[in-house]
């Protein structure tokens, strides 16, 4: 009776720091949004940056973040965190269209070539929801195809139990599908493999080294797709279909 009374306790001394950190936390992004609206930029930014530096993050966060930077016209790190507000938040309108106008603002035009029509498919289907939808919805899809194999076994009638098998087995297939769809989101979550163009200006070069052919120069605000990395430099793709070589000090993966 006595662990049991030190458990509840520790529970409810976890419970409420855990509380009170969420709570300044809501109050330290509440006083960058005041900051941001006084026009407080630079405030606003260390702001939202000290809450990212507790390992908290959410598209809100980000996406304000990119606000800040957007009203400082620094495009990098702009594009950069709208970036990261959409892997959180795929369909959000408004981080869909800010992005739109921050990228007007860049540099570079680069013409993206048209992706295989599965892969584009693929991609569409898994950014209708984030990864802890679809694993729900894996979970729930699942556990129906298990009722179907149970109806199958334990069926007393001949179509009660082919029902039960052919549902059974078409629910448990779609539910591999919805979990690779999960998985998929994670995964794009957790690195994404591209990156943005921070410095002003930079080379996509031949080789990986200063004193290589310079294919072309690229700008701030510029998305990469990351091959591979060889020590201090980035194989990347541009979404043109050129590959070349950039110094990872000039990159940021999102």
């Amino acid at each position: 009776m006595r662990k049991l009374i030190s458990l509840i306790f520790c529970i409810t001394i976890f419970c409420t720091q855990f509380s009170v950190a969420q709570s300044e936390e809501q109050s330290i992004f509440q006083s960058a949004n005041q900051a941001f609206l006084n026009k407080n930029y630079d405030q606003a930014i260390q702001l939202y940056e000290s809450i990212l530096g507790k390992n908290i993050q959410s598209s809100e966060l980000y996406f304000n973040l990119g606000n800040c930077f957007f009203q400082k016209k620094e495009w990098g790190k702009t594009i950069l965190n709208y970036e990261r507000a959409l892997l959180l938040d795929p369909n959000d309108s408004e981080i869909l269209q800010n992005l739109e106008l921050a990228n007007s603002e860049t540099i570079d035009e680069i013409a993206v070539l048209p992706s295989f029509f599965l892969a584009r498919w693929w991609t569409q289907i898994r950014n209708l929801t984030h990864s802890g939808i679809w694993s729900i919805f894996g979970i729930l899809l699942f556990w129906l195809g298990i009722a179907g194999i149970v109806l199958w076994i334990l069926g007393k009638e001949r179509g009660q139990r082919k029902r039960g098998f052919l549902g059974g087995m078409t629910i448990l297939g779609l539910s591999l599908v919805v979990f690779a769809l999960g998985y998929s989101s994670y995964q794009v979550q957790q690195k994404s493999g591209s990156a943005i163009v921070m410095s002003k200006e930079t080379s996509l070069k031949t080789l990986p080294d200063e004193i290589s052919n310079e294919i072309l120069p690229l700008h701030e605000g510029t998305k990469v797709e990351i091959m591979e990395k060889v020590t201090s430099w980035y194989k990347v793709r541009l979404d043109n279909g050129e590959v070349g070589w950039i110094i990872q000090s000039d990159l940021e993966e999102i």
